[in-house]
């Protein structure tokens, strides 16, 4: 009996610290923020989720939409007088002067990057003509992108009673503005400059996203929001090797907001499941070095290769193809990006890998110009050396056999003149004895 019992407890210790170490992988975090959600783009699911619904405050969040309209509704190029109103705003700021004029450009990177409230506010000034009506238009936006539990107050995140929105409902306005060319742009660089303006000097702004200087996090765009040491909030666009996320969190705290965020990534990719379609440096073909001394090398993939499908999607649907660069030209590094490995599913771009080369290419002698390498310089001279030489060789020889046969011919003629003198002679001989 009692072994029996010794042999179900050991049982039960393994199967419990086997299913620990699987639940390790796909186990929830545990993090600080109010309330956070994590949406995978690949497979249109929702990967992490807590307390998605409750209405929290975006703080500095806020200004994605506020620039999502600047640019739906303005050109960059737009000049924009910073009205009294818009240069008084407090807390953050990059001190923008009434009468100052800056260009839209200007003031979404003045907005996205040091999170300037004055910028925000000159924005939406420059959009709608006056703050309410641009706070109507935030609203009514919010709406028809999905948010049901959002309103707004003003375009910079500023704490307000009604200012508030849920991680669900900023996930939705993180979909529409970090899918925009020019906010993925403004929203994921690190260093802008606005150069000398008729108020002010040049000022270089910076980003508060410590991710975007590390090339490994995968981060490549978002926007920090921020009161005080213990309510702030984030949202940020993420890639790497193919997978594609975006991750809000609200109502978290300075300390613990970073460690959310790799908490929640770190999660994600253990989450959701990618077939692996082709390794890391492997062969993908080959690309045209233009007046290179090897005018072709072969290109290899940088990293693996992944694409990420939806549930109850067959890995039939996955296509690649390969895009090498045409504008290649000597001299080239080894590691220098010469193409892409294109991920398809359902004939949809999902991942690309670069495709780099593996060696240094110098710059090529003139016939690279025509597109032959050294090497083939060299086979053609060695060819073209040896069938001169055979060419001389055999018109040596022919001249000499033609030499010899006149030399011949002329000893044949000497030879048939003397028969003749010794006939000749021969034939007087005989006539003198008679």
């Amino acid at each position: 009996m009692k072994r029996t019992i010794s042999l179900m407890l050991a049982v039960l210790v393994v199967l419990s610290s086997g299913s620990a170490a699987f639940g390790a992988k796909v186990a929830k975090p545990n993090i600080t923020a109010a309330g956070a959600m994590v949406y995978c783009q690949n497979t249109g699911e929702i990967v992490y989720s807590k307390n998605s619904q409750k209405k929290l405050e975006p703080f500095s969040v806020t200004k994605l939409m506020t620039v999502l309209l600047a640019v739906q509704n303005l050109p960059l190029d737009k000049e924009v007088t910073v009205s009294a109103k818009a240069a008084s705003q407090k807390e953050a700021s990059i001190n923008l002067k009434e009468g100052e004029i800056l260009t839209v450009e200007d003031l979404i990177y003045a907005a996205l990057l040091p999170s300037g409230n004055d910028a925000a506010y000159a924005l939406g000034e420059a959009v709608s003509g006056d703050m309410e009506t641009f706070i109507a238009l935030m609203n009514k936006t919010a709406k028809n992108i999905g948010c049901k539990k959002t309103h707004f107050t003003n375009p910079s995140g500023m704490q307000a009673k009604r200012h508030y929105t849920t991680a669900s409902d900023m996930m939705e306005i993180v979909k529409v503005a970090l899918s925009n060319d020019i906010i993925r742009k403004a929203a994921g660089s690190t260093k802008y400059t606005i150069e000398k303006t008729n108020k002010s000097k040049k000022r270089v702004l910076h980003s508060h996203i410590k991710f975007l200087s590390d090339k490994e996090s995968g981060v490549y765009a978002g926007k920090t929001g921020y009161w005080d040491t213990y309510n702030c909030s984030i949202a940020l666009g993420y890639k790497k090797d193919g997978l594609s996320l975006f991750v809000v969190i609200m109502g978290d705290t300075v300390a613990e907001r970073t460690k959310d965020v790799k908490k929640l990534i770190q999660y994600a990719t253990a989450k959701v499941e990618g077939q692996k379609v082709i390794g890391s440096g492997k062969e993908s073909g080959r690309v045209r070095i233009k007046h290179g001394a090897k005018t072709s090398v072969t290109a290899y993939t940088a990293e693996t290769g992944y694409a990420y499908l939806p549930k109850e999607a067959s890995a039939k649907l996955i296509s690649t193809k390969t895009v090498m660069r045409d504008d290649v030209e000597a001299p080239v590094k080894a590691g220098t990006v010469v193409g892409t490995y294109q991920i398809y599913v359902a004939d949809e771009l999902v991942n690309e890998v670069n495709l780099v080369i593996t060696e240094d290419i110098d710059q090529g002698w003139f016939p690279s110009y025509l597109g032959i390498s050294n090497f083939a310089t060299i086979i053609i001279c060695i060819v073209f050396i040896l069938l001169l030489t055979l060419f001389l060789t055999i018109s040596i020889t022919k001249a000499r056999n033609r030499r010899r046969k006149r030399m011949m011919k002329k000893q044949r003629i000497m030879e048939i003149a003397m028969e003749e003198m010794r006939r000749e002679q021969e034939r007087k001989e005989r006539d003198w004895r008679f």
